[in-house]
């Protein structure tokens, strides 16, 4: 009883940590650039969680400010940790006019925040070039990390090197598209369906043991009496 009572209390552990993560998934289904997360387990004590670099949908906005990465890319952005990067690319201005995340940190350019004067006049090229009326101004700063190095995620969506100190490099399978988001990597539908699924398989797992509990409770009883 011991054994099999270690074993649905593990399964239900697991069950509530899947949750955890597609809860979080859910919760983002309308977060730009949103990367999908999984979670899995290799073994009694290990588990896995990882991230689908997969492309999300692009959709048009009519936003000036609005970009949606196509390929392998990131935008860099300036924060209060250093340098951190995101494929979020529903942009604004702060008040000195800098480009800037919605959390307003600002977004790079060469080594530089991006300074733009008149929205409703700039003009984002798929090579990632800015211009403010006929001036160009910056060029966004759109990296990649090397196959052996890969990122992960960090605080608020961000992302950041999966080995400590990799360098990244400029990407080279990017097109910039000014005017539109990309969506998150999953289908909120299918989401939704896999969450029932883990519901359902955590209840039984309580189910389980709560049965068997039950049935500890009655053999002390028998043998004690």
């Amino acid at each position: 009883m011991k054994l099999e009572s270690y074993f649905t209390t593990l399964g239900s552990l697991e069950e509530q940590k899947r949750l955890d993560i597609i809860s979080n998934n859910i919760a983002n289904s309308n977060s730009p650039g949103f990367k999908k997360d999984s979670i899995h387990f290799s073994d009694v004590l290990g588990e896995v969680t990882y991230t689908s670099m997969a492309q999300g949908p692009i959709r048009q906005t009519g936003n000036n400010l609005d970009i949606a990465l196509s390929g392998d890319g990131f935008l860099s952005v300036q924060t209060g940790q250093g340098t951190l990067y995101t494929r979020a690319g529903n942009l604004t201005l702060n008040s000195a006019k800098q480009l800037v995340t919605q959390d307003g940190w600002p977004v790079l350019g060469k080594n530089s925040p991006i300074v733009i004067t008149n929205p409703a006049n700039v003009r984002i090229g798929e090579d990632g070039q800015i211009f403010d009326g006929k001036d160009l101004v910056s060029n966004l700063d759109i990296v990649q990390f090397p196959s052996d190095s890969g990122v992960k995620k960090a605080e608020n969506g961000y992302f950041e090197p999966q080995t400590a100190g990799a360098q990244p490099v400029k990407a080279t399978n990017c097109a910039v598209r000014q005017g539109a988001l990309e969506g998150p990597n999953f289908n909120p539908v299918e989401e939704m369906a896999r969450m029932v699924q883990t519901m359902r398989d955590y209840e039984s797992y309580q189910k389980t043991t709560q049965n068997s509990g039950s049935l500890d409770s009655q053999l002390i009883s028998k043998t004690s009496g």
